[in-house]
């Protein structure tokens, strides 16, 4: 049998399927990425960033260019029948657990190049031209069939994780159903220039009786992408979804009258740099994990147009799939690991698919209480950051339970300020870079615990390429002989943020999520923990 071609094959060059890529080779992976499209996207489809995803980009040092080349939007604006309803704000300063409270609307094109560039700077490249015709798997390998500019090939590698979209090769080569429906109206996407009153950064939604405009700003003078129901007549199949090859593209002077129709007078679209016809769909692969072959992205789920979702659970996809792959591959990681992945994002998924559709049905009525009532914590929970894995399989904690308020097995982890005594302050996402996992002891007084003092030793002993060790209490002061890195927290804030008001563990993964949390009595388990899903410890 031929040697491996690479370690892991990745279908699709989106944003999606160049996270996967960035990040295992972050990770050390051998890959490859292959692409049918001759070239680089120029289209703005996808375009909201979540706050989730700013902080996975900062995670690889790439939030700071996504902010430059996007807009921070600042606010979202309700008008029906010409008149403003509803301003709710979208933007505030750096919270001490939430360092991005934003969305950031960056065009689809210009995330892909950002990814693009930072794969080349690791090694990786994107394969052009090359489109995937057929998958097999045996028990040990995957192999794709392609074909190229130069013929036929074969690629043999330990795994494919197919990120070729909605229409996904992969998925249907995996005999997997995308169970699901279309919605039965086609939209308008275009990519304008405007003239006139509308705020430059800030979102709009013009209803008038059942129809509604959305207009939200993009890079660039007076730019906008405006979407809008075609009301026009459709030669698209019932069954098709996604955007659609037509025809018939629509023209600037449609997007026009369907302007002039909802909102008050005194906007101009002067230019049209892109448009097309799309329709919505909700659909739901039926597995994301085949064997050695995972599903991410559309490839995996569809979601209708709501609150920027589908791009940004994608890439928390790859986020989240990424360091399982190599944990297997170092010879660190167990099927429950990877099975995980199915587990924990499907379920997300499933959870997206239904807020979205609730949104997308009542999309003529104006924002529910809570954004009026609480806009941040509306935003919140659009941006992903309450997305949470609490209660599935791999997550434990033990002692008393914390209180409503505070951090669970399966939260994610938040941010918070530390001093580091002597040499200044830092935040807690600063001690969670990396590509291992990391386990945080809270602790009050001068000493450690024995029992945490001794789970630190063994996993510092035999664990220490897996998990970093790091020691928080309140007290700034001289750390206690052996006892490196400590940190303090001042005030307990960030112990608050965790719930950590007793001494206590929590082991924070790779992804930024808690797996496990106990306390001192029963920090121990964590060892038991470990071994399921990393394998145990050899002798």
């Amino acid at each position: 049998m031929a040697e491996f071609e690479t370690e892991v094959l990745v279908v699709g060059a989106g944003p999606v399927g160049l996270m996967m890529a960035v990040e295992l080779h972050r990770h050390g992976v051998p890959c490859r990425i292959i692409e049918r499209s001759t070239e680089a996207s120029v289209e703005c489809r996808a375009l909201h960033v979540q706050s989730r995803t700013l902080e996975v980009l900062e995670h690889l040092g790439l939030a700071e260019a996504a902010m430059e080349l996007g807009v921070r939007v600042r606010a979202e604006n309700i008008w029906k029948d010409g008149s403003l309803l509803q301003r709710i704000p979208m933007d505030w300063d750096p919270l001490p657990d939430i360092p991005f409270p934003m969305m950031l609307n960056l065009e689809q094109n210009m995330m892909e190049a950002l990814l693009s560039d930072h794969l080349t700077r690791l090694g990786g490249r994107v394969e052009r031209g090359v489109a995937l015709t057929g998958v097999a798997q045996v028990p040990e390998s995957v192999t794709a069939t392609v074909w190229t500019p130069d013929g036929v090939d074969h690629i043999r590698c330990r795994y494919l994780v197919g990120c070729d979209g909605s229409t996904s090769l992969v998925r249907k080569e995996m005999g997997l159903p995308f169970e699901g429906h279309p919605y039965p109206d086609t939209y308008i996407m275009a990519d304008v220039e405007v003239e006139g009153w509308l705020a430059p950064e800030e979102s709009h939604r013009f209803i008038r009786g059942d129809e509604v405009l959305l207009a939200t700003p993009i890079r660039g003078s007076h730019r906008f992408r405006m979407t809008t129901r075609d009301d026009g007549p459709s030669q698209v199949s019932p069954s098709e979804y996604g955007f659609l090859g037509e025809s018939r593209p629509p023209a600037l002077q449609e997007m026009q009258r369907a302007l002039d129709r909802v909102a008050r007078p005194g906007l101009h679209l002067v230019n049209s740099r892109w448009t097309s016809h799309y329709r919505v769909s909700r659909r739901l692969a039926s597995r994301f994990r085949k064997g050695r072959i995972f599903l991410a992205g559309d490839a995996a789920h569809l979601f209708p147009d709501a609150g920027g979702q589908g791009m940004n659970t994608g890439i928390q996809d790859a986020w989240g799939l990424a360091w399982r792959l190599a944990s297997d591959l170092r010879g660190s990681g167990t099927w429950t690991l990877l099975g995980g992945y199915e587990v924990e994002r499907r379920h997300v998924a499933t959870e997206v698919a239904a807020r979205t559709d609730r949104a997308f049905r009542t999309r003529t009525e104006l924002l529910d209480q809570e954004a009026e009532g609480s806009p941040q914590r509306w935003m919140q929970s659009w941006a992903q950051l309450e997305t949470n894995y609490r209660d599935l399989p791999g997550f434990e904690q033990h002692g008393s339970r914390p209180e409503q308020a505070a951090l669970e097995a399966g939260d994610r982890a938040p941010d918070g300020r530390l001093e580091l005594p002597g040499k200044g302050t830092l935040r807690v996402f600063d001690l969670l870079k990396g590509t291992s996992s990391h386990a945080l002891f809270f602790f009050q007084g001068l000493e450690l615990p024995d029992e945490l003092a001794r789970l630190a030793d063994w996993l510092v002993q035999h664990r220490s390429r897996q998990v970093c060790c790091h020691f928080i209490r309140e007290t700034c002061s001289l750390p206690p002989e052996g006892l490196s890195p400590l940190y303090c927290d001042p005030g307990g804030a960030v112990a608050t943020s965790y719930g950590a008001q007793e001494s206590s563990v929590f082991l924070i993964r790779p992804d930024g999520y808690v797996g496990f949390r106990a306390d001192a009595e029963n920090a121990g388990r964590l060892l038991g923990w470990l071994d399921r899903l990393l394998g145990p410890v050899a002798d």
